[in-house]
């Protein structure tokens, strides 16, 4: 605090994910703030990006967050100097971030239970989340997968989300993995935002697939090899997203869904899918088109050892 100037404002962390963490415990640091909105910023440092977040938003990979509940209300531009030194950072000229409170959000790695393969209520469980994902997600405004409109660029993104979204299902069941790739790097970028509907998609289907123990997680390489190259497709924001995806790492929220998903808690449910749906204008309901399909693959194939 000693090293905080006495004209700036001070601002407080709450709590930080490992990677934010990590920054603070550096030599001198120094990046630009990239983007700013009314509940989160984002700032470069060395070629990666980090995000402080508004106190009432979950935590979330490479972030932050603050004891602030709108930025909105803020001096904070698009290209404001951003300065990081032994637990306190600045913005700017007028603010200060004091870390010396804050805490470290790292929540524990969730795996698949193989067990769950053989019990026939595990996946009645997994039918009835299909059935009520279907029901949320029917045409539910703003994402991609159900446009209406008449725009023709949309419209046609749209249809090519829904082709490549059979496709890629399709080539999973039949096991046709080297054609798997070249779905996954298509859906790569494809949409409109900070996180297009495709990338969202992506981290839906790998937050089940893709847990440990899962009979399906052996399929990581073909979506390493799919998503790491086509990254310059898509927005900075987005690209972060997808590689903490293939590193099991996510916003608070999706772990809630996944540990519910694993312990086969129907309680939570209908919360964890409304956590999640609200994330951005479309971005949470992409996810959980991503999610369903996941269920309904381990659903697919584990109905096959049950019977």
């Amino acid at each position: 605090m000693n090293n905080i100037a006495p004209h700036r404002q001070i601002l407080y962390g709450l709590t930080a994910a490992p990677h934010f963490y990590h920054l603070l415990n550096q030599p001198l640091e120094t990046g630009h703030i990239e983007q700013v909105f009314n509940k989160a910023i984002n700032f470069s440092i060395n070629n990666s990006l980090f995000t402080l977040l508004c106190s009432q938003l979950d935590n979330a990979p490479n972030s932050c967050r603050l004891l602030i509940k709108d930025f909105s209300l803020f001096d904070i531009h698009d290209g404001d100097l951003i300065t990081i030194n032994s637990q306190y950072m600045t913005i700017g000229e007028k603010y200060s971030l004091s870390f010396e409170l804050c805490k470290k959000w790292q929540p524990p790695p969730i795996e698949y239970n193989p067990n769950n393969q053989k019990d026939i209520k595990y996946f009645l469980f997994l039918k009835k989340q299909i059935n009520d994902l279907d029901l949320i997600l029917k045409n539910h405004p703003g994402t991609l997968f159900n446009y209406q409109g008449d725009n023709v660029f949309y419209f046609s993104m749209a249809r090519k989300l829904i082709q490549l979204r059979v496709e890629l299902i399709e080539l999973i069941k039949q096991k046709k993995r080297s054609d798997v790739i070249s779905v996954i790097s298509q859906f790569v970028g494809l949409g409109i935002g900070l996180t297009p509907t495709g990338d969202d998609y992506l981290v839906g289907l790998m937050s089940i697939l893709l847990l440990k123990h899962h009979f399906l997680s052996d399929i990581y390489s073909e979506f390493y090899q799919g998503i790491t190259p086509a990254k310059a497709q898509t927005t900075p924001i987005s690209a972060v997203t997808l590689e903490k995806a293939l590193c099991h790492e996510y916003r608070e929220n999706m772990y809630r869904l996944i540990q519910s998903i694993v312990d086969g808690n129907n309680d939570d449910m209908q919360a964890n899918f409304l956590a999640i749906l609200n994330i951005g204008s479309s971005s949470g309901c992409d996810m959980l088109f991503g999610v369903r399909d996941a269920l309904y693959l381990t659903h697919y194939f584990g109905e096959t050892d049950v019977d």
